[in-house]
């Protein structure tokens, strides 16, 4: 068993089942309740890990979206034995070469990511994956798969961990790139609405991580990556 990372609010997914249906044990009834009510579009996919965030929880700069989609492909994707330690290791916090495990080279994985983070990456020139990889933590507003985003009335228990981790990136003054479900952010976390270091996207639809997409947002994502690399740097030279 890996070891969790040490955190003052309980990680609830320390307690996923080891098989499908992958569900938090403290959301399985809501889910159940939301399902049997659901059209196939927005059904929580539970044969595949849910994916409440990704990277490390102390990083420099948070993304905020909305829920991971789904397409039928991912079901082999997380079938496969590295991808499925990965995602393990994610929703643990453990320690991982690639936090941000979808940009791992060494693993089977969509371009998704690569696509969206490819100019952030780029501001670092060959170490870009790794340095990214290592400084940007993407917390989901739902946690779990599906075709289609539904907003619920009510939140999932677990939900409340990702607010948690959102909550500590305003107290340890992270860089924060609204992606997607500005609404549903705002209405969780008001404090965001006023919060110097929030940057919101000029496209959602298609909310790339560039300069012309978060304007000085993107800016401040490359210094705060650069501050806390060279600090991560010092700290191993001593």
């Amino acid at each position: 068993m890996i070891a969790a990372a040490n955190y003052e609010m309980q990680n609830p997914w320390i307690q996923l089942p080891d098989k499908p249906p992958y569900v938090a044990p403290e959301d399985e009834q809501a889910v159940g309740e939301f399902d049997s009510a659901s059209k196939d579009p927005c059904r929580i996919r539970l044969e595949i890990f849910p994916e409440p965030y990704l990277g490390r929880p102390d990083a420099p700069v948070v993304l905020l979206a909305l829920n991971p989609g789904f397409k039928e492909k991912d079901i082999g994707q997380h079938a496969d034995p590295k991808f499925a330690a990965r995602s393990r290791c994610n929703l643990l916090h453990a320690p991982m070469a690639y936090p941000f495990y979808l940009l791992d080279p060494e693993i089977n994985r969509t371009q998704w990511w690569d696509i969206k983070l490819h100019r952030l990456m780029q501001k670092f020139g060959d170490a870009g994956r790794s340095i990214v990889a290592n400084s940007v933590l993407c917390v989901e507003f739902f946690p779990y798969h599906s075709h289609r985003y539904m907003h619920r009335n009510d939140c999932l228990l677990s939900q409340q961990y990702s607010f948690y981790l959102v909550r500590e990136a305003i107290r340890r003054q992270s860089v924060i790139l609204l992606m997607r479900g500005e609404k549903h952010w705002l209405d969780q976390i008001p404090e965001l609405a006023s919060y110097a270091k929030r940057h919101s996207a000029n496209s959602v639809q298609n909310p790339v991580v560039t300069k012309p997409n978060f304007g000085e947002g993107f800016d401040a994502a490359v210094e705060a990556i650069t501050s806390a690399s060279h600090a991560a740097a010092r700290r191993t030279v001593t």
